[in-house]
């Protein structure tokens, strides 16, 4: 065991003492005689926890809700990334609490800290993940084209930010910077921070020389709780002492996370293999420092020898911007990208560095031009025309996959994919590129074209609701305003023959009305009711951007609830995931109804604005139920519960009522009976698994019960359950789908050394 600090041997009792309430690790500690029959730790306790049995990933992985030991303290949700190359599945989910959340952030602050880093600095993360984790921090994502580039040069030539990405993804933008001729303004980037895979030499000076910043290489384990960056003096990796306990047996490492109370591991083998040094770092700093090896299943064999990728040095060579090495049984594979076009005498001296420390063995050299940076698309572009019945008869997949149309409705189609799938996430609000879209947009009128002029109007009222976050509230009420006056001259103007043909434009008028702050919605509304019914009198019906656009709304609805005082809360938390429950149930009867039963929740108005109703009968009872919870008083909401159980008259219908009976519960602080409401689970969601492919319906809306039940499971000894859950409740995300679409194929772990085994 490495040397302990007082602070970790202070942590580590804590930490066993919860890690011995899950039954997996009480066998462990048993076995190992760590602790009495009574789960108390034995006098000699620090010897047999050199005893104890280490844990796997594998084991982990293969049952993760086993070593769950607290489900009411969970702030933190994380996934592991897997690894170079590796399967999706190979990932897992992990939680953790509020107290070892605090310590990850101020571990962090204190490393960067080193650098002059200040806590306001941005940080741009580059692909390799979908966070933003902080207010100031954002993402940008996707393919390497004219689009990324243009987006990064106008990202950084803002404010002084940190780039953070995989060490291969960081390059491939630096190379495609090179291209293009684009160098970062001078003091734009304050730091590159490599994470997720080994960083050699050649990609650290390739880093350094584009991004004209120092680069900072950043371990970390999260699911372990490990965590380090390298000091700017020296430039070894400083493990964080103080939240992780380290030891090394039989060449491998292990740890035990000495903050994680949610969901201890003791002892944990990660897969990671790490050189730690046996001297203190020359820069005089104390603690632990290491050298980043690779990954179990990464060994290569060069020669008689067996190698860590991470032992191998990769040197950068003159006129040489990044090289790649395959190892085959019988030769070599060279990938190089040059600055420009090379000659034989260019790579001797990287030929001679692969003989010299690899020995002499065939070598095929792949010398790689620059790529285009294009948009990658598989079709031509539409006319604008045929875009807008794409969008309202095909999935929306179709037309985001391809080209921007031609003509008019270009500007349009180009603002709409901003907001529906942006390649730019920031942590709150949208982007500048996205806000000077809209300004563009809004200043300009389609003329000749009324259906497009129609079409400017309904993308930008999408825009309003995400606008509150960037820019003061007067002006995007007036800016809502300002569009409802526009599309009253557009009927004034244009006199369209069938006005119900373009009946889904009343949903697009009550979005913002979400969105926007109480006052200005309790202002405003009786205006657009008013135009709505003089534009609509036989009513407003959807039609398939009216479903994308209030996706997107809802969950911006929920979240800005949530910064309210709310009666719901914090039991019903999170807001979006009833909201969106809600569309997912009751999509094929929106109307204004529904809109306005919204409204009234997320403006915690109970019949401010509802009028006569003409829905159903379950309709009608469901929205009164909603309204009463609001102001909730037991009798009133028993009541309005009995009678609308008594109408449901589908199966759909009565998981609604007892959707509305736990949220009930959760409202007015009744427990709930296990056995009942795992059955009431099992007969309305399905059979809870890790994967979820056994629920027979949507989870998403049973997300304040989930996290409800999970500590009621793992007491009753059930922490599978538990910890299928929390697993379930999983909060909404609408950019997920973006991320997922933009780096499909472009995100993976890459080793620039890989042992490969069969000829290609």
């Amino acid at each position: 065991m490495q040397p302990i600090t007082a602070q970790a041997l202070d942590r580590l009792p804590l930490i066993l003492a919860a890690a011995a309430r899950a039954p997996v690790n009480r066998v462990r500690f048993l076995s190992a005689g760590l602790i009495t029959a009574k789960d108390e730790l034995v006098p000699d306790w620090q010897t047999a926890f050199t005893w104890l049995q280490p844990l796997r990933k594998s084991e982990l992985r293969a049952n993760p809700g086993a070593f769950l030991t607290d489900a009411a303290d969970v702030v933190y949700r994380g996934q592991t990334s897997g690894t170079a190359g590796g399967a999706e599945s190979e990932s897992f989910t992990y939680f953790a609490g509020d107290r070892w959340n605090q310590a990850r952030l101020v571990a962090r602050q204190h490393s960067l800290s080193w650098w002059g880093i200040v806590p306001e600095t941005p940080m741009l993360n580059l692909a390799s993940r979908l966070g933003p984790v902080r207010e100031q921090d954002s993402s940008l994502f996707g393919a390497i084209d004219d689009i990324f580039l243009q987006q990064f040069q106008a990202i950084v030539s803002q404010q002084p930010v940190m780039v953070r990405g995989y060490p291969s993804r960081l390059c491939e933008v630096a190379i495609a910077l090179h291209h293009c001729q684009i160098q970062p303004p001078s003091g734009s980037i304050v730091a590159v921070i490599t994470t997720g895979e080994c960083l050699w030499k050649q990609q650290r000076s390739l880093l350094s020389d584009i991004f004209r910043a120092p680069v900072i290489n950043e371990y970390g384990c999260q699911e372990a709780g490990m965590s380090g960056l390298s000091c700017p003096e020296v430039g070894r990796l400083h493990l964080d002492s103080d939240r992780c306990l380290y030891e090394i047996v039989d060449g491998q490492l292990l740890t035990t996370d000495l903050y994680n109370t949610t969901m201890p591991m003791v002892r944990y083998y990660s897969g990671d293999v790490l050189h730690l040094y046996p001297d203190p770092c020359p820069c005089g700093r104390p603690g632990l420092t290491a050298k980043i090896l690779g990954r179990e299943e990464e060994q290569l064999q060069l020669g008689d020898r067996t190698y860590w990728p991470g032992e191998v040095e990769m040197p950068p060579f003159p006129e040489i911007l990044n090289y790649q090495l395959q190892l085959y049984p019988e030769h070599r594979r060279l990938w190089v990208q040059p600055t420009a076009a090379m000659t034989d005498n260019d790579l001797a001296p990287l030929q001679q560095w692969l003989e010299t420390t690899l020995g002499q063995q065939e070598t095929e050299v792949i010398l790689e031009q620059p790529k285009s940076n294009s948009p990658n698309l598989p079709s031509a572009p539409l006319e604008s025309q045929q875009w807008l019945q794409q969008l309202l008869s095909q999935p929306w997949s179709s037309w985001l996959e391809q080209p921007l149309p031609t003509g008019k409705g270009m500007a349009i189609a180009a603002l709409l994919k901003h907001l529906a799938v942006p390649r730019y996430i920031l942590s709150q609000g949208l982007s500048p590129a996205t806000l000077q879209r809209i300004q563009t947009l809004s200043f300009t009128y389609t003329t000749g074209d009324t259906v497009l002029e129609l079409w400017k109007v309904r993308v930008l009222l999408w825009a309003v609701s995400f606008m509150g976050e960037t820019l003061p509230e007067l002006e995007v009420q007036q800016f809502y305003l300002a569009l409802l006056t526009r599309l009253q001259c557009w009927r004034d103007e244009h006199q369209p023959a069938d006005l119900a043909a373009y009946a889904a434009v009343g949903f697009d008028l009550l979005a913002p009305l979400l969105t926007l702050d109480t006052a200005t919605v309790q202002l405003t509304w009786p205006w657009v009711q008013t135009l709505i019914q003089n534009f609509w009198p036989q009513g407003i019906q959807p039609d398939a951007f009216t479903m994308h656009h209030y996706l997107a709304v809802l969950e911006q609805a929920g979240q800005n609830a949530q910064a309210r005082a709310h009666p719901w809360l914090p039991q019903l938390r999170p807001l979006s995931a009833i909201l969106l429950g809600d569309f997912f149930r009751f999509a094929p009867m929106l109307n204004v109804d529904m809109i306005v039963t919204w409204a009234e929740i997320v403006h915690n108005c109970p019949g401010a604005w509802m009028q006569n109703q003409t829905q159903t009968d379950f309709m009608r009872l469901w929205q009164q139920h909603r309204q009463r919870l609001l102001q909730p008083k037991a009798i009133a909401l028993q009541t309005s519960l009995t009678e609308l159980f008594s109408a449901a008259q589908s199966p759909s219908q009565s998981a609604q009522c007892w959707l509305e009976k736990g949220y009930t519960m959760l409202v007015l602080g009744e427990s709930f009976d296990l056995a009942e409401w795992q059955e009431i689970l099992q007969q309305q969601v399905g059979q809870l698994t890790v994967n979820l492919g056994q629920t027979t319906s949507n989870p998403l809306p049973w997300s304040p019960i989930l996290k409800a039940l999970a500590p009621q499971f793992l007491q009753a000894g059930q922490p599978e359950l538990a910890y299928a859950c929390l697993f379930a409740a999983a909060p909404p995300n609408r950019h997920r789908s973006s991320f997922d679409r933009h780096t499909k194929g472009v995100n993976s772990k890459q080793s620039i050394i890989k042992q490969m085994s069969a000829a290609p």
